[in-house]
């Protein structure tokens, strides 16, 4: 069963946000009045232009004696600041989690056991993400984090829109940069992030399937009509990501009767991913087992099989095949053997 159960009004909210490619948000000032602000998703010419700027920031840092991320955690695990991360466990729980994935395909049908493989699976997960954010740990200073923050400092300063026009808070990156009110701009700094890490897997997967959405989905496809409003290159995010996912869910109820996946699976998305990559790999199964009768009973035949053959003299087999006569040689002869009947004799 889902994990998550929102609200019509949550519902609402989220696919405005997703649809309109940001959100209104009200952050404090320094002086503790509040404001509302548009923060748009970075798109486009923007998100190229901000990974721009965390390559060349980088290259800066390096330049000027900083630590790449790695390099910053190995030097603190050598002075005992940190506790090294065995890479080996990682491994392990990374090949724990496919076998508990395959685990999980086989028991679709049975509901008792599934929640408990599902939440072993869930356990895996969780502990995979631990180390992984462990490995992160340090690096504060590093090069790497240096060159994030001035990249999200100038996704903070094209993706603050006035709530109205969404026309640029600061009409210059300059005027961001020279900006006094420092609260306001850590604020808003805080809120890019967050936007831009995204709406959570789980609840993109329950927008997906939820009918409120769906009905809009159906009638984009049915009419033509842009999904968002907005070119392709142009999708934020949750908008690639909602995309992706309704039409996952599309081919899923598209599914003949007899192979669709009862709804408790399909609310389910372990359970669903697990019962989808099983049908997948039963549907390759039967295909490759068709194509292989197909061959076998259609007698397909080789050339050695025909009634003529061509050995060309650069054939390894050319001096050990016995050769007979040419089809078309013995054709040829008999053509010559013919005689005319009555033939006349010429008279002087």
């Amino acid at each position: 069963m889902p994990s998550i159960n929102l609200s019509y009004e949550k519902i609402e909210s989220l696919i405005s946000e997703i649809s309109l490619g940001g959100k209104m948000v009200s952050v404090l000032k320094e002086d503790g009045e509040p404001i509302v602000v548009f923060i748009a998703h970075c798109t486009g010419l923007d998100k190229a232009r901000a990974e721009l700027e965390y390559e060349k920031s980088y290259e800066r840092a390096v330049e000027e004696g900083f630590l790449t991320a790695e390099e910053t955690r190995e030097l603190l695990v050598r002075k005992g600041v940190l506790e090294e991360v065995d890479p080996e466990k990682i491994e392990r729980l990374e090949s724990k989690i496919k076998g508990q994935e395959a685990y999980l395909a086989k028991l679709t049908r049975v509901p008792s056991r599934k929640n408990d493989a599902i939440d072993n699976l869930n356990r895996l997960k969780e502990e995979l993400q631990q180390l992984l954010l462990k490995k992160e740990e340090g690096a504060d200073f590093s090069a790497d984090r240096i060159a994030a923050e001035q990249k999200y400092l100038y996704m903070t300063w094209r993706c603050t829109r006035n709530p109205y026009n969404k026309e640029l808070y600061w009409l210059t990156k300059e005027d961001f940069d020279n900006e006094s009110d420092l609260i306001l701009r850590r604020n808003l700094f805080i809120e890019t992030i967050k936007l831009s890490s995204g709406l959570s897997l789980e609840t993109l997967r329950y927008l997906a399937r939820n009918n409120i959405w769906r009905i809009r989905y159906l009638t984009s496809m049915k009419t033509g009509i842009s999904l968002f409003g907005v070119e392709l290159p142009n999708y934020s995010t949750d908008q690639l990501a909602l995309a992706y996912w309704s039409h996952y869910y599309q081919s899923v109820y598209e599914m003949m009767p007899e192979d669709k996946p009862p709804e408790i699976i399909v609310e389910d998305d372990a359970a669903l991913d697990a019962y989808m990559k099983s049908y997948m790999e039963e549907m390759e199964r039967d295909a490759t087992s068709a194509r292989e009768s197909k061959q076998m009973g259609s007698g397909v035949k080789s050339a050695w099989d025909h009634g003529e053959t061509l050995v060309m003299k650069s054939n390894p087999l050319y001096e050990d095949v016995e050769y007979t006569e040419t089809v078309e040689s013995v054709r040829n002869k008999n053509k010559t053997d013919v005689k005319p009947k009555n033939p006349k004799s010429k008279k002087r």
